[in-house]
């Protein structure tokens, strides 16, 4: 139902929560013919605690169409039951290739990665508190970003919003 107090946008972010379980926003350069060093392409999910009681997720350095497709299969997979959990392995998201979850450390839920999920969470009644990235490795090493030897190409593209620190 129409609630004229919300923006275009928030209203599409309920009615996407409410027909697809999720909302996708994609947060890509403002160029993408004049990438700048350092501009960071990611996408996060909306809606993943009401739909599937699980935190939002997070990926970055994929195109908006690969990022759709990983964020609907991790929900469409904690819809069947998959539990997000640090250091989680996830298999069948990328063709041949395992992915890892790892969890958004707490003074990583700002704003700039979880605008619109914080406002959602805001809009339920709720304080967003948890998010999970969804992690990638390389194509041809199969190496996560952590791992001795992943290439540095891989690094850039994924920020870690997650403990990095040997103690994790």
């Amino acid at each position: 139902m129409r609630d004229d107090r919300l923006s275009r946008l928030e209203q599409q972010i309920i009615d996407n929560v409410e027909e697809f379980g999720c909302h996708i926003t994609v947060v890509t350069p403002p160029d993408e013919l004049d990438e700048d060093e350092g501009e960071e392409r990611f996408a996060y999910s909306v809606g993943f605690p009401l739909t599937v009681d699980q935190p939002e997720v997070i990926v970055f350095g994929f195109s908006t169409e690969l990022s759709a497709a990983v964020i609907n299969g991790v929900l469409d997979m904690c819809r069947e039951g998959l539990v997000l959990e640090d250091w989680k392995v996830i298999d069948g998201l990328l063709k041949g290739h395992r992915c890892m979850v790892r969890e958004v450390e707490p003074d990583c839920l700002i704003p700039h990665y979880f605008n619109s999920a914080m406002w959602f969470a805001e809009h339920e009644g709720d304080v967003m508190t948890r998010a999970m990235q969804i992690v990638w490795p390389g194509v041809d090493d199969g190496l996560f970003p952590w791992d001795k030897g992943c290439s540095q190409a891989v690094r850039d593209l994924q920020t870690p919003l997650y403990r990095t620190s040997l103690n994790s």
